[in-house]
């Protein structure tokens, strides 16, 4: 309490390997009223940043898999995406220049070298805090958890419930105008947006199966899941977020964050600006791919019968 109001607890992200620096590092935190949440790689990490209001991230610089530096800018340009306000201390046991060189490159605000006393840990974070807060970044945060439990409700349904269509979906004129208008999977019947949208989740209901073989990424195609999704989402004239897509994907978050700049770069995904907020962006195919995709899939439409 203070001045008879409410301090909320600042959540703050600790991402080491090493899980006993990491429990130091919580007990820490929690002595200075801070709430620590311990990722062990970069994965756990990026899911945590997710689904929590996290402001505030203490990396170690030499992490498996996705080093500290990589981890951060993926990090920072995903909280960019979003709106999100996120700012790093890079922490590291073998401190040279070209370490810290790198990591203020990578957006870090600090830089300290273990073993870290309490007290540099605290002026670290009372030097964050004291920086101005991007404006508008909690509500933003906010309304992107509840896009993303909404989300992971309609990708839900989608497996638990295969033969029942999605309330939201709705024919969109310009999904309509992709068809051909001669094609049908039986003769003189035409594909409808209808057929094509029952089609589509199936499709999505077999990849979730095929990835589970093998206990997960194995014989997955996270592009292509992803790529069905966003046609779906076309066709139900839903936008999806960046981060939604990742999901859809069924990859690590790390992975798929991976793959949307891939296909962005090949110009097979397009990132639009949100009209309300130019600091989020939703992902939709490129015009250029979409339509040989609705050929494909139409065609497989007709197969099936």
């Amino acid at each position: 309490m203070e001045a008879g109001a409410f301090q909320p607890v600042e959540p703050v992200l600790i991402v080491d390997d090493d899980a006993d620096w990491g429990k130091e590092c919580a007990f820490s935190l929690r002595q200075m009223g801070y709430e620590p949440f311990v990722a062990t790689s970069a994965d756990e990490a990026l899911a945590l940043f997710v689904d929590h209001d996290i402001s505030i991230a203490i990396v170690d610089y030499n992490l498996p898999g996705l080093d500290g530096i990589t981890l951060i800018q993926e990090m920072a340009q995903q909280a960019e995406a979003e709106g999100r306000q996120l700012r790093f201390v890079m922490a590291t046991g073998y401190a040279t220049k070209d370490v810290a060189i790198d990591a203020m490159r990578a957006s870090a605000i600090d830089f300290l070298e273990k073993p870290i006393s309490q007290a540099d840990l605290r002026r670290a974070l009372q030097r964050i805090r004291g920086l101005p807060p991007a404006p508008g970044a909690r509500k933003v945060l906010i309304d992107k958890i509840s896009n993303l439990s909404t989300e992971l409700q309609r990708l839900a349904h989608l497996i638990d419930e295969p033969g029942r269509p999605s309330a939201a979906a709705a024919p969109a004129a310009p999904a309509e105008a992709l068809l051909p208008a001669a094609s049908s999977p039986l003769p003189g019947e035409p594909v409808t947006p209808d057929q094509l949208t029952v089609f589509i989740r199936d499709q999505l209901r077999r990849e979730t199966k095929r990835r589970a073989i093998g206990g997960g990424e194995l014989f997955g195609d996270p592009a292509w899941a992803m790529l069905l999704d966003l046609l779906l989402a076309k066709i139900e004239k839903r936008q999806v977020s960046v981060s939604s897509a990742c999901i859809a994907s069924g990859a690590p978050m790390s992975t798929a964050l991976r793959l949307v700049r891939r296909l962005v770069d090949e110009e097979v995904l397009c990132r639009l600006p949100d009209e309300h907020d130019r600091r989020r962006h939703f992902l939709a195919i490129n015009p250029k791919c979409e339509q040989p995709l609705v050929d494909y899939l139409t065609e497989q439409v007709r197969q099936r019968g």
